[in-house]
């Protein structure tokens, strides 16, 4: 009887030991599959300021643009620029032939040098009498002053009647020519005035010639673009025909209509920021004009803001993507590198301490996003400043996965 207890009681300390063998091998191969901690980046929230905004699509508008036409007809000789080049105020644009106008100028000049040179011998021909004048009045006060001393010989009977009826024939005689002298002078004087108003109507003529002849040398009238130019050398061109488009590229205009909700939200000054295709800020402008009036076909309201465009990033009729920043607000901002996105919703991963204290593991956590800002969306709800959450290796994660946070 003591024997069959023997052996059974040996049986049963062989099973017991065979299961805590089989029970350790277990644990050791299940330590053996465990993965290793993912390693991934790791950032900490951080408070930020964020923007209560909207985001719209706006035209831009030139506030300069000039479809350029002639104001000479003729036949055209030369362009100078490119469609799309970037010119200067007064850089030659295109040229009309202008041989036929230059031989106008020089004829209208030749016509003021000849007038000129008419007056010219006109006012010499006056300085010729009014010597001439002052030479007849010397001769005439000798001939009074003569008449008058015979005229009292005679009346002394010191003289006869025939000798002083000479002198006063010469008297007369020089008083005539005095008068006729005088007479040539204003004559001479009306000469002179005509030629003058000639010369005057001459030069005038040939500015106008000259002013004329610069219509057929087209030029920029502003700092601008050019657009497209659809007349080529050779081609006939009159005063309708469109040469070519310059456009002032800075400033632009930002059109935009907002919905009539929103509309008291915007002041002047109220900041829209302008973006391209990824949503990266190319430029700030300010609200500078808010109509009044409200657009009865989609209940919207026209606002304009102006952009310095000064690095030529966009240009006139394009449209873009533009955010009207409302207000601005404390909040958080997280990278969109963060995100991941399951059946429609967002989550994140958020490092936490594990079952082990120096252990982190990724926890995954449903969040409500806002507008995106660059490369960060705004967080409205399921994270607060301070926490952890990572920002690379999403894709190797899981729930409750350890990681190990990169330096």
């Amino acid at each position: 009887m003591k024997g069959t207890l023997l052996v059974k009681q040996l049986v049963l300390s062989a099973l017991a030991l065979s299961l805590l063998g089989s029970c350790s091998q277990g644990e050791q191969a299940a330590s053996a599959k465990k993965p290793p901690p993912v390693k991934v980046k790791v950032t900490t929230l951080e408070s930020a300021t964020v923007n209560d905004s909207a985001e719209y699509v706006a035209n831009l508008v030139s506030r300069r643009s000039v479809s350029l036409k002639p104001r000479v007809e003729g036949q055209v000789t030369q362009i100078s620029v490119k469609p799309g080049e970037a010119v200067a105020a007064g850089t030659p644009i295109l040229l009309i032939d202008p041989r036929k106008q230059q031989a106008t100028v020089g004829s209208a000049s030749a016509t003021v040098e000849v007038a000129i040179a008419n007056s010219a011998n006109a006012r010499a021909t006056l300085k010729s009498y009014e010597a001439d004048l002052l030479q007849k009045q010397a001769d005439l006060k000798l001939k009074q002053t003569q008449y008058k001393r015979y005229r009292e010989l005679a009346a002394q009977g010191a003289t006869s009647r025939d000798t002083l009826d000479q002198f006063a024939n010469n008297l007369a005689a020089s008083k005539a020519q005095v008068g006729v002298t005088r007479a040539q002078i204003q004559a001479q004087k009306a000469v002179i005035a005509s030629n003058d108003r000639v010369v005057q109507q001459n030069q005038a003529s040939t500015q106008e010639q000259a002013v004329e002849l610069q219509y057929y040398n087209i030029t920029a009238p502003f700092e601008g673009s050019v657009g497209d130019i659809p007349v080529k050398v050779g081609d006939f061109v009159d005063t309708s025909t469109q040469l070519v488009t310059i456009t002032q590229n800075n400033p632009l205009e930002v059109n935009l209509a907002i919905s009539v909700d929103r509309a008291p939200d915007v002041k002047p000054g109220t900041s829209v920021e302008l973006l391209d295709a990824q949503g990266k800020v190319v430029g700030t402008s300010k609200v500078f004009f808010i109509a009044s009036a409200v657009d009865s076909t989609n209940q919207s309201v026209l606002i304009k803001s102006l952009y310095n465009n000064t690095q030529n990033k966009l240009r006139a009729s394009q449209f873009v993507r533009a955010r009207v920043i409302w207000s601005k607000r404390p909040g958080l901002l997280i990278p969109t590198a963060a995100i991941s996105r399951i059946a429609g919703q967002t989550f994140v991963f958020v490092a936490q301490p594990g079952e082990q204290p120096d252990k982190l593991v990724a926890k995954q956590r449903l969040v409500k996003l806002g507008n995106i800002e660059g490369n960060n969306y705004q967080v409205l709800d399921g994270l607060k400043p301070g926490e952890k959450i990572v920002t690379s290796g999403l894709l190797s994660l899981r729930d409750n996965a350890e990681i190990a946070p990169e330096a």
